[in-house]
C-alpha cells in the first residue's frame, strides 16, 4: 500500500512513520508538513506545503490510505479559533482532498468521549472532526479514540504529564481502566493494524481495545529511524 501521513511530526504521527517505513505492507510513504523532517528514508517523501492554503495534494501517485494524526494545543495556538484551524478545518480539507483523488481507506485520531454538546471547546472540537470525516464517504474509516497520550513529546506539556501519572495510579486499581493513558506507540500499531483488518465500514476503537488491536500489530518494529540507517 501507499500511505500518507498528516501529522508525523507529532507524537503518534513519529511513531506511525517509523512503523511504516519498516513495514513491508506499505510501499511509499508521502508526508505533508509545514516544515522539512529530517528523514533519509528513500521510501518517504515529505512535502512541505501551507497546510493553511492547501488546495491541491502534491502526489504524484496514487494513495491507498491516509492517516490523520494532526493538531495542537490551545497555548501553542494562542486562540480557540486558531486551534479550530488546525484540528478541523485542515484536516478536514486534506480529507477531502484525499477522497477527491480517489483515497479508499482513512485513518483518524480522535479522542474519548468526545461530543458536539460538551460544554468543553476541545471535546466539542473533535466530535466536529469525527462528523466530517465521516460525511467524507470513505470506503473504510477507522476513528481512533485514546484517553490521555503517553510517550516521549519533544515539547513540556506540564498539564499533561500529570494527568498521565494520575491516570497511571487509578489504573492501577481497576476502577477506571478505560481512561487509563495510552501508550504513543500502541495507537500507531493500532492505526496500522485497524488498515490491515476492517476492510469496509466506519469503525471507532475506543481507549480499551487499543491495546487488544496493538497486541495483534506483527510487522517489523524499529526502535528509530536512525537503526533503519543502519540495518
Amino acid at each position: 500500500m501507499n500511505a500518507l501521513i498528516l501529522g508525523a511530526s507529532g507524537l503518534v504521527g513519529h511513531e506511525l512513520l517509523e512503523l511504516l517505513i519498516m513495514d513491508p505492507r506499505f510501499d511509499k510513504i508521502d508526508l505533508l508538513s509545514r516544515r522539512e523532517l529530517d528523514l533519509r528514508e528513500i521510501t518517504v517523501t515529505n512535502h512541505v506545503v501551507d497546510l493553511d492554503h492547501l488546495t491541491d495534494l502534491p502526489l504524484h501517485h496514487n494513495i491507498d490510505v491516509v492517516f490523520i494524526a494532526f493538531g495542537t494545543t490551545i497555548k501553542k495556538a494562542g486562540t480557540k479559533t486558531k486551534q479550530w484551524e488546525v484540528d478541523v478545518d485542515i484536516p478536514t480539507n486534506v480529507m477531502r482532498m484525499c477522497h477527491a483523488r480517489g483515497v479508499k481507506k482513512c485513518v483518524l485520531i480522535s479522542s474519548l468521549g468526545v461530543s458536539k454538546n460538551s460544554p468543553f471547546f476541545y471535546s466539542r472540537m473533535k466530535a466536529q472532526l469525527d462528523e466530517n470525516a465521516r460525511m467524507m464517504g470513505f470506503d473504510t474509516l477507522v476513528i481512533v479514540k485514546p484517553s490521555v497520550l503517553d510517550g516521549p513529546r519533544l515539547e513540556r506539556r506540564p498539564g499533561e504529564r500529570m494527568a498521565v501519572a494520575v491516570g497511571h495510579v487509578f489504573g492501577l486499581t481497576g476502577l477506571f481502566n478505560t481512561y487509563r493513558p495510552i501508550d504513543a506507540i500502541d495507537v500507531a500499531k493500532t492505526m496500522i493494524q485497524g488498515v490491515i483488518e476492517l476492510s469496509s465500514g466506519t469503525t471507532e476503537i475506543r481507549s480499551g481495545e487499543i491495546r487488544s488491536f496493538a497486541k495483534r500489530y506483527t510487522a517489523a518494529e524499529p526502535t528509530s529511524i536512525m537503526d533503519v540507517h543502519k540495518s
